[in-house]
């Protein structure tokens, strides 16, 4: 299984130009290195090559004259001319010492360091010399006097400032480096954030949104760098693919907003049309819970008609025509209240009263369907629920057992419901002992419009 981690887009940023910038920074620095020595190296042999001609030259009368004095004073004179040479001296041809710079004593080892070969117009060759300041890198040039008859030259030059003109120039460049990298990671830091504060203002609008503010929120579109890095106003801007992408997304939201808007008129239309033909099929049920109250009143007033000196008589007449207007008033009121249009509002009701109302409701169709129907109430249960509308979800399934019980041959025909609660939820159960839900049916029974009755 792949593992999956999360890097902040600044650190991914910030590692890819820390990678470049060290990478090409060590090639350049390397490049620097070796280049800028070879050139300093190349003009410093050049440069020890002049002098030791000059001396080999200026020493040929004073050799041939044997005035070693003179020959002294000119390695002084061109030593005190070039800080860079660490010792200038002459041998003669057999390698004997004959005159050197006066700050320095040549010793044998020295002398042996550098020697000419048959054949050879002139030798270099670097020799690491130790001093009271340290180790010093000396490039020796060696070149012979009159072809070696009267000796050689030898001048040693001091490489180390060439080292120190190197490394100086390396820290600058590297300072340079860090510097921008300095700068690479300040950038890294602002391009991310005006990178990630727009796709963490669609992240966090995306997180808050809410499907029941989709119709209440008129404005629910994403606004999205208004100001530089949030502070500073922007006079002017141009887009890119951030700004495109909450363009799309924004459209999405209204197409969103407005499917949502009509998909909530569609779903009150549809309780509507629900309650409708609930109240289609209590219709024959209704009417003769009205018919039979009117009979009743007729047949009282007829009787009135008829004696309409007996007060006494009349007088039970009237009680029992009041009695009848009120029970055709509580059906008609039950029938009002359960077609009403009403939204969710949520109080606490008695579950009794949701029952009498629906007894109201299907009262007659059991009756007909000669179906029990029990009922059972925890007296300490109050509900706190939308009772309009659990009412039309209990008609519902009522309607489906009274139907599911007209389609089976049984003795006894019940249908239960019971109401119970504890210390966190109420609880309402209803059981019918009709021929049930079929398996296939199972996942599918709570999918929005889903009905196994042939006309819906």
């Amino acid at each position: 299984m792949r593992k999956e981690f999360q890097i902040p887009l600044f650190w991914k940023f910030a590692i890819a130009i820390v990678t470049i910038v060290i990478l090409f920074g060590s090639i350049n620095a390397y490049l620097i290195y070796h280049d800028i020595q070879s050139a300093l190296e190349r003009e410093s042999e050049k440069r020890a090559m002049n002098i030791a001609k000059t001396l080999a030259e200026q020493s040929v009368t004073y050799l041939l004259f044997e005035d070693y004095v003179a020959v002294q004073k000119l390695l002084d004179e061109e030593k005190a001319l070039d800080s860079t040479i660490v010792y200038s001296f002459i041998v003669d041809k057999k390698q004997k010492f004959i005159a050197g710079s006066y700050d320095l004593v040549i010793t044998p080892a020295l002398i042996r360091a550098n020697q000419i070969k048959d054949g050879e117009k002139q030798s270099i060759v670097i020799i690491q010399m130790n001093d009271l300041l340290g180790r010093k890198k000396i490039r020796d040039i060696a070149l012979p006097i009159l072809g070696g008859e009267l000796g050689y030259v030898r001048v040693g030059i001091n490489e180390e400032s060439i080292n120190r003109y190197v490394y100086n120039a390396v820290s600058h460049f590297w300072f340079m480096v860090g510097f921008f990298l300095f700068v690479g990671i300040i950038g890294a830091l602002i391009f991310a954030l005006v990178i990630t504060r727009p796709i963490n203002t669609i992240r966090d609008k995306v997180g808050k949104l809410k499907l029941e503010s989709l119709g209440e929120t008129k404005d629910i579109t994403i606004k999205i760098r208004q100001n530089f890095l949030g502070y500073f106003p922007i006079l002017f801007r141009a887009k890119d693919e951030i700004d495109t992408l909450t363009e799309k997304f924004n459209e999405m939201l209204i197409r969103l907003q407005n499917a949502y808007i009509k998909l909530n008129d569609a779903q009150k239309k549809l309780i509507e049309s629900e309650k409708l033909a609930s109240i289609g099929t209590l219709s024959s049920g209704i009417a003769h819970e009205i018919n039979n109250p009117i009979s009743g009143i007729q047949n009282a007033i007829e009787r009135i008609i008829e004696n309409p000196d007996k007060v006494e008589q009349n007088k039970k007449y009237l009680f029992l025509v009041s009695d009848a207007i009120k029970r055709i008033e509580n059906v008609v009121k039950g029938l009002l209240s359960f077609a009403r249009r009403e939204e969710y509002q949520f109080t606490s009701v008695n579950p009794r009263e949701i029952i009498d109302e629906l007894n109201v409701l299907i009262g007659p169709k059991l009756e007909k369907s000669k179906i029990i129907f029990e009922v059972n109430i925890d007296n300490r249960c109050e509900i706190y629920c939308s009772k309009n509308h659990i009412e039309q979800v209990l008609l519902n399934l009522c309607l489906n057992s009274i139907d599911s019980l007209n389609d089976v041959a049984k003795e006894e025909k019940i249908i239960k419901i019971k109401f119970y609660c504890d210390t966190l939820f109420s609880y309402i159960s209803i059981f019918d002992n009709g021929q049930g839900i079929p398996h296939e049916n199972l996942e599918t029974i709570f999918e929005p419009f889903f009905t196994t009755k042939e006309k819906g």
